[in-house]
C-alpha cells in the first residue's frame, strides 16, 4: 500500500513539474504580441491608365501588376507581415495619392511593382529602382539596400537577367517617407520573357522573391 502510494505521488508530482512549464511557455507566446514591420504594396497603373499593353497576345500590364501584388501579399502575410494595398481592383489611383496611403499609414517599406516594355524586344531582365534623395540620405541607402535585397531573392526564384538596381524619380518612390523602391519584374516586349510574364506560376516566382527580399532586407538592416 504504501508503495503504491508513493509511485502515484511520484507521477503526479514528476507530471506537473514537466507540464507547468510548458503551460507558462504558451501562455507567454500567447499574451506576448509580436509587431511586425507594416509593408504597402502599389500594383502600378489601373483604371483608365492600362500601362504597357501587347496586341498579340492581348496583355495590359495593369492587370498583371495587380495579380502579382496580390501574390505578393500572400507571402508577406504568411511571413507575419501587416500588408495595405493601394488598390485591390482595376480602377485608377493618382501617384500622390498612392504615396499618401503609405505616409498615412506609417508604412516601414513601400514596394510598387511593375512590368517594362521597350522598342527594342530584345531588352529583357529585371531592375528595381530606388529615389537618390539628397534631402534624405538615410531614406536613400535603405531605399538602396531594399532593392539589393529584392533584386537577389527575385533573379534567384526566376532565373531572370538582372539588370541591376537604379536611381530614378518615379512619384511613388520620392513623396513616400520610408524606404521605397518600384519594381520592373520584366519586359512584355520580349516575347520569350513575355510568355514567362503570362503564367501564373512564374507571377508567384516574382512574388515569392520580393517577399523573400523583404524579410532579407528586414532581417539584414532591422
Amino acid at each position: 500500500m504504501f508503495y503504491r502510494l508513493f509511485f502515484l505521488l511520484f507521477f503526479v508530482f514528476t507530471n506537473f513539474l514537466y507540464s507547468a512549464p510548458q503551460k507558462m511557455v504558451a501562455a507567454a507566446y500567447k499574451n506576448k504580441t509580436i509587431r511586425r514591420p507594416v509593408i504597402v504594396l502599389d500594383a502600378g497603373h489601373g483604371g483608365r491608365d492600362q500601362g504597357a499593353k501587347i496586341r498579340y497576345p492581348y496583355l495590359e500590364e495593369k492587370k498583371l501588376t495587380l495579380s502579382a501584388t496580390l501574390y505578393t501579399k500572400k507571402y508577406l502575410e504568411q511571413l507575419g507581415y501587416k500588408v495595405i494595398l493601394t488598390r485591390t481592383k482595376d480602377y485608377f489611383i493618382p501617384l500622390q495619392k498612392r504615396a499618401d496611403v503609405a505616409n498615412s499609414a506609417k508604412a516601414e517599406l513601400f514596394v510598387s511593382i511593375h512590368f517594362n516594355s521597350c522598342p527594342n524586344k530584345i531588352a529583357h531582365g529585371i531592375e528595381i529602382y530606388y529615389h537618390n534623395s539628397l534631402e534624405n540620405k538615410n531614406k536613400s541607402k535603405n531605399s538602396q539596400n531594399l532593392a539589393s535585397c529584392v533584386l537577389s531573392d527575385v533573379i534567384k526564384k526566376t532565373n531572370a537577367r538582372s539588370r541591376g538596381v537604379r536611381s530614378g524619380k518615379f512619384c511613388v518612390i520620392r513623396e513616400t517617407k520610408m524606404p521605397a523602391i518600384l519594381v520592373e519584374a520584366g519586359f512584355l516586349t520580349n516575347p520569350q520573357e513575355r510568355d514567362n510574364i503570362r503564367k501564373a506560376a512564374y507571377l508567384e516566382k516574382i512574388s515569392l522573391g520580393i517577399a523573400q527580399g523583404v524579410e532579407s532586407f528586414i532581417k539584414k538592416y532591422s
